[in-house]
């Protein structure tokens, strides 16, 4: 079979930028046209690389270790889908696996068994990333004054995202942290935006709206018994009741 090189390298490049994209809206993480270009190339490079190494067949030992690779590369390893790296990990022995089993002699049944444990390995992280709607976990924001524990929640449907930082946002009550906000601050009203606070547009079933945002001292959130640091900006909201506070996906918990 004849593989012509430039074509092979424009389809799997056009795919790498597709999935990639997909991926970043799925997952509504961000990232750079420039950094999906780089890293759906340097796909196509390693797929380019594994085809001239293996031969045709490479795709049944390749694709799982590129895919996460270049989720890595586009989004970087603090903020790529929790679990990437031990899917790329995982993927890269079940390669090495399905390689050897095939130099042995054994034929592309071999790499189908030896790919089914990083895939059942990856449909695990998808259904417990999917399943993560409702989760609960205590959530300290630090101030300069002082700190307060809310009651945290996942809510899948907040996807908001700091245009400036680009970092996920949990959304708290304006009552629960009106202690700790300067003075004369009105979250209802805009014209209030106290120094250091920005504006970050929303929208929900009700319609639009903006909500004062800011970067707390620190944010950690308890998985289990353990508190654990995590980058965020915080929302406030004159709406939300109680000590409560609603958590993105994208959160690493």
């Amino acid at each position: 079979m004849v593989i012509a090189g430039e074509w092979y390298v424009c389809v799997n490049l056009l795919m790498d930028m597709i999935c990639l994209l997909a991926a970043s809206r799925l997952s509504s993480l961000r990232a750079r046209a420039g950094r999906i270009f780089l890293s759906a190339l340097a796909g196509t490079l390693l797929s380019m690389a594994a085809l001239r190494i293996w031969g045709a067949r490479a795709g049944v030992y390749a694709a799982l270790p590129l895919a996460a690779l270049m989720a890595l590369l586009a989004f970087g390893l603090h903020r790529a889908p929790r679990g990437t790296l031990q899917l790329f990990l995982m993927g890269l022995m079940a390669a090495g696996i399905a390689q050897r089993l095939h130099v042995l002699g054994m034929r592309v049944l071999s790499a189908t068994v030896a790919c089914v444990p990083a895939a059942a390995f990856a449909a695990y992280l998808l259904v417990r990333h999917q399943s993560k709607a409702g989760e609960r976990a205590d959530v300290r924001l630090l101030f300069e004054g002082g700190g307060v524990t809310l009651n945290g929640m996942v809510d899948t449907g907040n996807m908001l995202r700091d245009p400036v930082t680009d970092l996920p946002v949990v959304v708290v009550g304006y009552r629960a942290v009106s202690a700790y906000m300067p003075p004369g601050m009105a979250c209802d009203r805009l014209e209030t935006l106290p120094r250091g606070f920005r504006l970050i547009c929303v929208r929900t079933a009700a319609g639009r709206g903006m909500l004062m945002c800011f970067r707390p001292r620190a944010l950690y959130v308890r998985c289990g018994r353990v508190w654990r640091a995590a980058d965020a900006v915080v929302a406030v909201s004159g709406t939300l009741e109680g000590q409560r506070a609603l958590l993105p996906p994208t959160l690493n918990l």
